[in-house]
């Protein structure tokens, strides 16, 4: 099964998501920012990246530029509450896979599949 990273800097936000994943059968890892995001990208194989966009210090764009200058072909998925069309825009012009509005819906997980099937299917 695929290996998907999270990176926020909310605790109780990476465990729910991890948790749900689990269930789920995929391989997770986690970072509480985007510095130790990119750090994990480099050092293992990661097949997703779950990306928070509101981190202190490196936000989810800086984060994704930098994970795209390591990883160009990274597929990364953005979560935040903050979604306005601009920086929606910004991100999938960019190379992101999809975008999610939090409070993540039930189906997040099935969103996450799609993603993947339609990337392997590539």
């Amino acid at each position: 099964m695929a290996t998907i990273l999270i990176v926020d800097d909310h605790a109780l936000t990476r465990t729910f998501i991890h948790r749900r994943l689990e269930k789920e059968g995929f391989n997770v890892l986690e970072a509480e920012n985007g510095t130790n995001g990119v750090e994990l990208l480099r050092a293992k194989d990661v097949d997703l990246v779950l990306l928070d966009f509101m981190m202190k210090n490196m936000n989810g764009m800086q984060t994704f530029e930098q994970m795209k200058y390591f990883r160009p072909k990274v597929l990364c998925i953005m979560i935040t509450a903050y979604a306005h069309p601009g920086l929606v825009t910004q991100f999938m012009k960019a190379g992101g896979a999809e975008f999610l509005v939090k409070p993540l819906r039930e189906d997040f997980e099935r969103r996450i599949k799609d993603v993947l099937s339609r990337h392997q299917n590539n």
